[in-house]
């Protein structure tokens, strides 16, 4: 029964897919058609479009050309346009060229030049020989020429000089003035900046340089004029009482704002000091362990600076002159930024710098020069004013430095050599001064109060202290001020730096000390010379006592006057026994003056050889020796009152000391003496030779360094 089952459901399958095959069949027949038809449709619009192609394409083709002769038509059309406006342009042009460009309508007449300069360069292109050609170039050449003289009158219409008091104003009020605060900038207006700049680069493109002639000459004469202002106004009866003005309010002068110019320089120095020292610390930072000082050399130093005479006023005006060209290059460069294309911003600024320059350079050498003859006359505090001005300078040196390009600052260099070469040689001229000093043609004054020998060296009546000690002493402890000045000056000389290098081996040294080490040298160098220059002076006292009394007095002077101005701790760095040698000095000094006793004491000590009283009754013969000894005593110590009651001991402690020193050194010898022989009978008249009790010397000696006893 299952097979019959199995059998009948294969045949019902079998049937079903015969018809499905049948099915298929039929469709693929279909699908053929279908194809077939589709292939004829094909074929036939293949053959359509290949023949609409062949009929199109010439068409396309002289479409084409004629499109291609159409535009080389227009480009001939074009360019004879082009060519005939070349021929057109001389008369086109030639009543606006002639007219000139008026300001602030620059444009049209530039826009003329670029169409002579087109015609220029089409006609020497392609017909080098035609008329046209040196028609248009006459006529460009001088619509150039009317460019540039457009060009100076706008810049001449804008080129007042500033007034002086202008000029002090920006200079003292403010150092980092802004752009809006520039008085060129002020000067020439944003349009009329505007219109230099297209003239400029109009010019500088088409070759056309007469412009940096022009400007540099121009800017330079404000400037030279602005400077010859300042320079006038110095020497005018106000200078240095101006008084400031607000930064925002000119005209209305500032509340208490009248301050003498040293003050307002100090002001000025005191603000570039400060930021180079700010810089400075920022560039070494905390970790570099140095210990700088902010006002090293530069900050409270110039509080204690004071202009005195002419060489230093002098001076003082020499520096506002160069605050006032820095300040003038700061503006000019400013100004040359909005007018002049970068590329020629150099050769410019050279061009309108030289000749102010140049009128600095030549005042620092007559300035210097000046200062040279001062210091050739002794006058020292010139060459404390040299100091001071050098030091001025080196703090304006980064200011310059940022505006300058190496040409002006090699210029100016000339300003700080010519100083630095100055200061060198004053230092050097002092010494040779102390070494050479010959009275009346040195550092000492002939005067009443002086005795001469020779007809030319002077030495204190009173042997008190030698001017040329105090003077040098003076000098020495200004020199404290410019330390670090002096020290750059000396570090260049073999003979300062060897000694350097001596005690830089020994111990380390910051910077500072250095320069303090460098100033110690010089300090030596000088009181050595000092020293034996005393010496040499005090031969021309007659007796030894005056000799010694000198020497004593001046170097006790000395000593003195460096314990107090700390100038002994500036030596002690080169010579660390330096005081205590001072000290043994005046020690073998006393001792020679006390040994100029000598000669007195041997009268009456000692007493080995004198006779022996007896019952207070001596020989005959015996008498004589003793009148001659009271006689030859009293002698020698009338002489000795005589001359050093008039001899000066400035110092107390010093003049008691020796008054001591006698009292000791003599009365008790003149006490024995005096209790071993002033009741013997050797002479009829005993008061004549036993003048003096023990007591009277005394109060002699005591009345020793005061003439008015």
């Amino acid at each position: 029964m299952s097979t019959l089952e199995n059998t009948l459901q294969i045949e019902i399958k079998l049937e079903k897919e015969k018809t499905n095959q049948a099915l298929l069949k039929d469709h693929v027949e279909k699908y053929s058609e279908l194809t077939q038809s589709m292939s004829k449709i094909l074929n036939s619009f293949e053959q359509r479009l290949g023949k609409l192609e062949h009929t199109i394409l010439p068409v396309y083709n002289i479409t084409k050309n004629l499109q291609k002769q159409q535009q080389n038509l227009d480009s001939t059309l074009q360019c004879m346009e082009q060519v005939l406006s070349h021929y057109d342009a001389s008369q086109d042009v030639c009543n606006l060229i002639h007219q000139g460009p008026s300001e602030g309508n620059i444009g049209s007449f530039l826009d003329g030049l670029n169409k002579l300069k087109k015609a220029k360069d089409y006609f020497l292109n392609n017909n080098p020989q035609s008329v046209e050609l040196e028609n248009v170039t006459s006529l460009f050449n001088n619509g150039c020429e009317t460019l540039n003289n457009h060009f100076k009158s706008l810049l001449k219409k804008h080129n007042a000089p500033l007034k002086p008091v202008d000029l002090l104003d920006m200079i003292y009020i403010e150092e980092d003035s802004s752009n809006e605060d520039c008085p060129s900038i002020k000067q020439v207006p944003p349009s009329a900046r505007e219109e230099l700049n297209v003239m400029a680069q109009w010019l500088d493109n088409n070759l056309r340089r007469e412009y940096v002639q022009i400007f540099g000459d121009e800017r330079s004469e404000v400037i030279m004029r602005s400077l010859q202002n300042l320079k006038d106004h110095q020497k005018s009866g106000s200078w240095g009482n101006e008084p400031l003005r607000t930064r925002h309010g000119y005209g209305r002068a500032e509340a208490g704002g009248k301050k003498t110019t040293s003050a307002r320089l100090q002001q000025i120095f005191e603000r570039k000091a400060n930021k180079m020292f700010m810089k400075a610390s920022q560039t070494l930072g905390q970790s570099a362990g140095l210990a700088m000082r902010k006002n090293s050399s530069f900050g409270d130093i110039l509080a204690a600076e004071e202009y005195g005479n002419d060489n230093d006023q002098e001076l003082e005006k020499y520096l506002v002159l160069l605050l006032g060209l820095q300040k003038l290059l700061v503006w000019e460069r400013q100004l040359l930024n909005d007018i002049v294309p970068p590329s020629r911003h150099n050769e410019v600024f050279s061009r309108l710098s030289q000749p102010s320059i140049e009128m600095v350079v030549k005042d620092a050498e007559q300035i210097t020069s000046k200062v040279m003859r001062s210091i050739g006359r002794k006058e020292w505090s010139a060459a404390l004013g040299i100091f001071s001005a050098l030091k001025h300078v080196q703090i304006l040196q980064p200011d310059i430095d940022r505006i300058c390009d190496s040409t002006q600052k090699q210029q100016l260099s000339g300003v700080l050599n010519r100083l630095q070469q100055t200061a060198s040689k004053a230092l050097e001229q002092f010494i040779e001064s102390v070494r050479n000093d010959a009275g009346g043609g040195g550092m000492v004054s002939m005067t009443s109060s002086t005795i001469s020998y020779g007809g030319g060296s002077s030495v204190p009546r009173d042997a008190t202290v030698y001017e040329l000690t105090s003077n040098t002493i003076w000098f020495l402890e200004q020199l404290q001020e410019h330390c670090d000045t002096i020290g750059g000056l000396l570090q260049t000389e073999a003979i300062y730096t060897n000694d350097l290098d001596r005690i830089a081996s020994q111990k380390a040294l910051t910077m500072e000390q250095k320069n303090k080490a460098l100033l110690g040298i010089y300090v030596r160098k000088v009181l050595a010379e000092l020293n034996y220059t005393i010496a040499t002076k005090s031969e021309q006292y007659s007796d030894t006592a005056t000799k010694q009394l000198f020497k004593l007095n001046n170097t006790h002077y000395i000593l003195k006057s460096l314990q107090r101005s700390s100038l002994i701790e500036i030596v002690a760095l080169t010579e660390h026994d330096c005081e205590r040698r001072y000290q043994k000095m005046i020690q073998d000094l006393k001792k020679a003056y006390l040994g100029s006793w000598s000669k007195m004491l041997s009268f009456i000590h000692p007493l080995d050889d004198m006779p022996r009283p007896i019952n207070g009754k001596v020989k005959d013969k015996e008498r004589a020796t003793i009148k001659d000894r009271f006689f030859n005593f009293n002698k020698e110590l009338d002489e000795a009152v005589k001359i050093q009651r008039a001899i000066s001991v400035p110092d107390v402690l010093l003049r008691e000391g020796i008054k001591r020193d006698n009292t000791e050194h003599i009365v008790p010898k003149y006490n024995a003496f005096f209790e071993g022989y002033s009741d013997v009978q050797f002479s009829k008249n005993i008061d004549k030779y036993v003048k003096y009790r023990p007591s009277d010397v005394t109060t002699m000696l005591n009345s020793f360094f005061d003439d008015t006893v």
